[in-house]
């Protein structure tokens, strides 16, 4: 046995495409991980928000309803005080609605959809192996 070890120069070819395959394979690899965590980190993104808009349609037909109620109990009793404090529950419920509404829109707008990270590295790799590639024909 010898203590021989090849040096980039004495590689074969058969050596270099073994070694690129094996590390294009732990590369794609690494990618598709990547990706996975990129879209795992927008569902929880997007979940949040669309809970957001769910709450503030809850409370919106919740408003709606009780201004229904204010324009009955404002027709009923024209001038009795009731229908004040219905009409002060609907603008609560109204702001409440609004305050989610915005709340939503943010957790919407900061969501990613396309994953950027992911596609800039897939693309460095490809430049990368054609490089290497180029570089292996040259010899």
């Amino acid at each position: 046995m010898s203590n021989y070890t090849a040096t980039e120069a004495d590689r074969s070819l058969g050596t270099i495409v073994k070694e690129l395959t094996a590390d294009v394979s732990l590369l794609i690899r690494s990618e598709i991980a990547l990706l996975k965590l990129e879209i795992t980190d927008m569902g929880a993104k997007l979940g949040g928000g669309a809970a957001l808009f769910a709450g503030a349609l809850f409370l919106g037909l919740f408003g709606l309803a009780f201004l229904f109620v204010t324009a009955v109990l404002g027709l009923v009793a024209l001038g009795v005080p009731a229908w004040v404090s219905s009409l002060i529950v609907t603008i609560v419920l109204f702001v409440a609605a609004g305050v989610l509404a915005m709340m939503g829109k943010k957790k919407f707008a900061a969501a990613k959809f396309v994953p950027t990270e992911s596609v800039e590295h897939i693309k460095s790799d490809i430049e990368s192996l054609k490089a290497d590639i180029a570089r292996v024909r040259s010899r």
